[in-house]
């Protein structure tokens, strides 16, 4: 069964100098987006706290005192972790 949720990932974009060239650093862009997760791949879970780096790349309007947990979720032979919004209270009713 797969229940909705929103998880806080990152991707990598490359900086550029105004010049044009491509400097050899990377920047986290950080965002949030619906992701949907099979229950009984679900492995662990904790409460997590928002990485700092990720405040100030994040919607306005989203609640941070709802909480964040991380997820252990498993893909066949491999682990990913999620960090998804709301503790593991709310995580927990969603799961139910």
């Amino acid at each position: 069964m797969f229940i909705p949720f929103y998880e806080v990932y990152h991707t990598n974009t490359t900086a550029t100098n105004t010049d044009g060239t491509v400097c050899n650093t990377f920047q986290k862009k950080w965002d949030v987006r619906e992701v949907w997760l099979n229950k009984d791949h679900i492995t662990s879970l904790v409460e997590s706290g928002l990485p700092e780096a990720a405040d100030k790349d994040l919607p306005k309007k989203l609640i941070k005192d709802a909480g964040f947990s991380r997820l252990q979720v498993q893909n066949g032979t491999q682990m990913s972790s999620v960090l998804i919004v709301g503790g593991p209270k709310v995580v927990l009713k969603k799961l139910e």
